[in-house]
């Protein structure tokens, strides 16, 4: 039976010298070459790894659903080693995304919604498909847990979802792109298994690490994500960027002033228990090295701590059949202020007194 013809590792591939004479310099320079192509096109290679721990992008606490990780679908292509993520218990569309690792800001697509983070060494992560982004300034700094954007659904046929994909690229066009496959500091580990969608189905919740965002320069910290609702008290901190002169703060108004409420100061705080149960905003003037002033924000944020009041059940109402029947009730304080708001040209009963308490 003939010997079944093996792929020579790497270390053997080098000429064979005879000791009666040696060969020419040609035929080795030639045995080099023929053993380097047997190396690349029969010894097949393996995924790329990642260089840096990466976090999921998602918000903490959340449960998100893998609808497409690995294999057939629509990755396809170098971008394999990509998940589909989308709310597993809530709404998709608009939550915030966040940086799965410290990085810089390297590039923004309009079109497909999508950023990527460049976080050294040849290592990238990309979010795709987001409706909003935070900024777009190249080589802005951003550290893990930055809220970067709000998913959406651009580029993704009217279904909203994150699309994300950590890949690592050749010089500074990251050239040669190869996704990885993915491991994040929560424990989750996807590696290649083979077949379609190998890790469809999974769900995965993020980390509690608190949030960071920027606006206009100033770096907000905060437990509270944006757009969510808290029933106890959270707060938001932030840091002036270099040189500041001094900020002044507030709740949903702009602290219009001539001068800083707190000169000569790099950070400070706001509690949302202050702003009292509704949907708030935090804004912050100050005033940069030159003397400017401008404002950032963070929010909206969401406080209510009054428990619902449950309705009283109604007793049966029995109709007869064929019967006329009158039903009347009086309207909510604030519907009724909603209808007046929503139809100002109506004229019927029920908009009299409209607008008032």
């Amino acid at each position: 039976m003939p010997r079944s013809q093996t792929v020579p590792r790497p270390h053997d591939l080098r000429p064979t010298l005879i000791h009666r004479r040696a060969p020419h310099t040609s035929i080795i320079h030639l045995s080099r070459l023929l053993c380097s192509l047997i190396v690349c096109f029969f010894i097949p290679a393996g995924p790329a790894h990642a260089a840096s721990q990466i976090w999921l992008p998602t918000p903490a606490g959340e449960a998100w659903k893998v609808v497409q990780g690995y294999g057939c679908g629509s990755h396809n292509g170098w971008d394999r080693y990509s998940l589909d993520l989308v709310n597993a218990d809530g709404r998709t569309r608009g939550a915030p995304v966040r940086a799965a690792a410290d990085g810089r800001i390297w590039a923004w697509t309009s079109k497909s919604g999508t950023l990527i983070l460049d976080h050294g060494a040849g290592f990238y992560t990309m979010y795709s498909h987001m409706d909003s982004v935070v900024t777009t300034e190249r080589d802005l700094l951003v550290t893990r847990g930055t809220v970067i954007g709000t998913v959406g659904a651009r580029a993704a046929h009217g279904m909203p979802h994150l699309h994300f994909t950590a890949f690592t690229g050749d010089g500074p066009a990251a050239s040669h792109r190869r996704s990885v496959p993915l491991a994040f500091g929560e424990g989750y580990d996807l590696p290649e298994i083979g077949g379609c969608s190998q890790h469809g189905g999974e769900t995965l919740v993020a980390g509690g690490q608190a949030l960071s965002a920027i606006s206009a320069g100033v770096r907000f910290n905060s437990e509270a994500e944006l757009n969510r609702w808290y029933n106890a008290d959270k707060q938001v901190a932030f840091h002036m960027p270099a040189g500041a002169r001094g900020f002044s703060q507030a709740w949903d108004r702009d602290p219009n002033s001539d001068a800083p409420e707190f000169a000569h100061t790099d950070a400070g705080y706001l509690q949302i228990a202050q702003a009292g149960e509704g949907l708030h905003m935090v804004k912050v003037r100050f005033w940069d090295d030159a003397g400017q002033p401008a404002v950032a924000t963070y929010g909206p944020i969401g406080y209510d701590v009054t428990p619902p009041q449950s309705v009283p059940a109604h007793a049966p109402i029995g109709l007869a059949a064929g019967a006329p029947a009158r039903i009347q009730w009086s309207a909510a304080r604030w519907h009724r202020a909603s209808i007046c708001c929503a139809s100002s040209r109506s004229t019927t009963p029920a908009m009299q007194g409209c607008g008032r308490r």
